[in-house]
């Protein structure tokens, strides 16, 4: 196990969370050095409504990433955040952050700054088999306290307008209204979660949301990633080392591909059979999961991060924010500097073209065999060449070898997993 702290050496920004509302305008100086011209239509509460070019709802890893590949893209770009929250604020979360996770942060422009455990192995259970593997890219577990404060911090840096304690009320046409007033834009990326008012807004279907719960442990007793399978549930039991509060601990859960009744359950038995002292309640979420077949935006508006949808297979949320939110921010900026809205065409062309993209594809169908009804598929899961295959993909790696590798084993796997 390796705990590594900030890179830079430096405390968050004071700036997240010191600086009082009244301070904290819906003009900041880059908005107001482009094109924070007034408009006469008003917004709630007598408040005017601003103009920007890019509209970004929601300040979480796809936000901030969709706000720094649009700055990136287009310097002169005017780009407004929004968030209901004020940061640092907790959210429900494992915290993982895959090799693949860590070159979306990259490829976004963003770098990981605050306190994180790095793990290097995974350990995958299923039907009373586990096999350790090792991850070409070591994974790294942060808290979103603070991971998502920075990353904030970082839009900020790069020019965003970021307006906290402003949730989204509605959206009429090319105006969006928030607790704090009416913005113009020309377009705009939903990136609000799984729990966010942007699709309803938009008038877009709620899809596919499925349940998941979360404890803590106060000490840290192991320094792998474990995926268990064997908790009873169409989807596994998590236990991942973290950082709480300056000292190492584990946080625990447990995700379901389905609407499940018995959650809470699940995991008090893993918890159990781990040995675990989990601290208070379970708490409670939810997550979206990506449709292949849904829609990623509507109009001149995307949708990213859990506003579009998260990976099937291991529920990845982080790596899957920061992939839709890189895409979104450079599409819209470029086809804005152009003069037009972004596509929607072009926008699901470019998702399906990256290499996050062919895996989210992949991950959904071995989702649906892995979590169903059919148990030899959570021991054709326990094969070390499958486990392996499995591990270069979420690491990060080209998918062309993992893939091959994954089709050309899965003969031997199940065939092995029907004798066992």
């Amino acid at each position: 196990m390796r705990v590594d702290g900030d890179r830079r050496g430096q405390p968050l920004s004071p700036a997240l969370s010191t600086a009082p509302a009244s301070r904290r305008g819906l003009v900041s100086p880059p908005l107001a050095a482009t094109s924070a011209a007034r408009s006469p239509c008003a917004g709630r509460g007598g408040r005017e409504t601003v103009r920007c070019d890019l509209l970004v709802v929601g300040a979480g890893p796809a936000g901030c990433a969709a706000a720094v590949a649009a700055r990136r893209a287009a310097p002169g770009l005017a780009v407004i955040v929004v968030d209901a929250a004020r940061f640092p604020r907790e959210k429900l979360c494992g915290g993982a952050i895959t090799g693949g996770g860590l070159r979306e942060l990259e490829l976004s422009g963003l770098v990981l700054r605050v306190p994180h455990v790095v793990a290097p192995h995974a350990v995958l259970r299923a039907r009373g088999v586990t096999v350790r593997v090792e991850l070409p890219h070591p994974a790294v577990v942060v808290r979103r306290l603070e991971f998502d404060a920075d990353l904030v911090a970082q839009a900020r840096a790069a020019g965003a307008s970021v307006i906290e304690e402003a949730p989204l009320e509605a959206v009429d046409g090319d105006v969006a209204v928030t607790g704090q007033g009416g913005i113009r834009f020309g377009a705009l990326i939903a990136a609000d979660g799984v729990s966010g008012t942007s699709r309803r807004a938009l008038g877009l279907p709620a899809g596919h949301r499925v349940p998941l719960r979360e404890a803590r442990a106060p000490a840290a007793r192991q320094w792998d990633l474990v995926f268990d399978l064997d908790v009873g549930v169409p989807g596994y039991a998590w236990r991942f080392p973290c950082i709480d509060g300056g000292r190492a601990s584990e946080n625990c859960g447990v995700y379901s591909s389905e609407r499940f009744a018995g959650l809470d359950e699940a995991l008090a038995r893993f918890t159990r059979r781990e040995g675990m002292t989990a601290g208070g309640r379970a708490g409670r979420s939810a997550i979206r999961l990506f449709e292949a077949g849904g829609p990623v935006g509507k109009g001149n508006a995307l949708l990213a991060g859990e506003a579009l949808g998260v990976d099937a297979l291991v529920g990845e949320g982080i790596r899957y924010a920061l992939w839709s939110g890189r895409i979104a921010g450079r599409l819209a900026a470029v086809d804005l500097a152009r003069g037009r809205p972004p596509s929607l065409h072009a926008y699901r062309a470019q998702l399906f073209a990256s290499r996050s993209g062919v895996l989210l594809g992949l991950g959904a169908r071995l989702a649906r065999r892995l979590y169903g009804p059919d148990p030899l598929w959570r021991g054709v899961a326990c094969d070390r060449q499958v486990a392996e295959a499995i591990a270069g993909l979420i690491s990060g790696e080209a998918p062309l070898l993992p893939i091959l590798a994954l089709l050309g084993r899965l003969p031997a796997a199940m065939k092995a997993a029907r004798s066992a």
